[in-house]
């Protein structure tokens, strides 16, 4: 209940007041049964002038000065673990975790203490997803798997790769496709898919516009993509080319024949 300054002066100010109400009946009831004389309520209003007013004003100033306390203690509290969430950004998943789990206990009673327990439950969360996505991939074995299958398996590589590197360097992911061609059928794509599958199991069909694309999955530098892309020359089609994924295509959902570039 009394866990900060702010608690504590609003209590103490409802104190005040209710002692203030009950002098103010005490009085009246006693003026009104006629047992007060004047110089009794002199004395009477002296008394309370020395004691209430007196302690109030001394627990005020109490207060403030605790509070300006209770501030700089917060400053530095801030400061000191400020320095820890660059280290968060710069760790993988599995460092975030045992680090957001010693702050969620070590931090003091708070704001601090509260963002710290959220951001461990949320880290968590990432680390059952990744160990089911992880358990999902080892049990993928499929070198022809199905249109829903390598949906699938685009999802649980992404967390996976997601979780295991640093924050800092997630923004700075950047994924290639090797786009093979593109077709105005579906049955055609899958016919060109069928050839990309061998060269990489990772390939799919995105429906872009009017085209159903077919696309190789999956390549982290545009080194590997390209080197992919002689490959898929010769045995699929001489007009491929690369693209980076964030720039062809921000969004890609799951549509009921292929994917479709949102």
């Amino acid at each position: 209940m009394f866990s900060n300054t702010g608690t504590i002066s609003f209590t103490l100010y409802m104190v005040f007041i209710l002692i203030a109400i009950i002098s103010t009946i005490i009085v009246y009831r006693l003026l009104k049964n006629g047992s007060l004389d004047s110089d009794k309520l002199d004395k009477l209003i002296d008394f309370f002038k020395t004691v209430v007013f007196t302690s109030a004003l001394g627990t005020v100033a109490l207060l403030v000065t605790d509070l300006f306390k209770e501030r700089e203690q917060d400053i530095k509290e801030l400061e000191y673990f400020a320095k820890y969430v660059e280290e968060v950004k710069d760790v993988n998943g599995q460092s975030r975790l045992q680090l957001s789990k010693y702050f969620s206990i070590v931090a003091p009673n708070g704001d601090m203490k509260k963002s710290w327990t959220n951001y461990y439950i949320e880290v968590k969360k990432e680390y059952n997803e990744y160990l089911l996505a992880q358990k999902a991939l080892e049990r993928d074995t499929s070198s022809n798997p199905s249109l829903e299958e390598s949906y699938t398996r685009q999802i649980n590589q992404e967390k996976v790769e997601l979780f295991e590197k640093p924050i800092s360097r997630v923004s700075s992911v950047t994924e290639w496709y090797v786009v093979a061609g593109g077709d105005v059928t579906l049955e055609a794509a899958k016919y060109e898919l069928e050839k990309a599958i061998k060269v990489n199991a990772n390939s799919n069909i995105i429906k872009k516009g009017s085209s159903y694309r077919t696309v190789l999955m999956g390549y982290t530098t545009r080194a590997e993509a390209e080197k992919q892309l002689e490959i898929v020359k010769q045995k699929i089609n001489s007009t491929a080319y690369i693209v980076n994924k964030s720039t062809w295509c921000k969004t890609i959902e799951m549509g009921d024949e292929c994917l479709i570039c949102e």
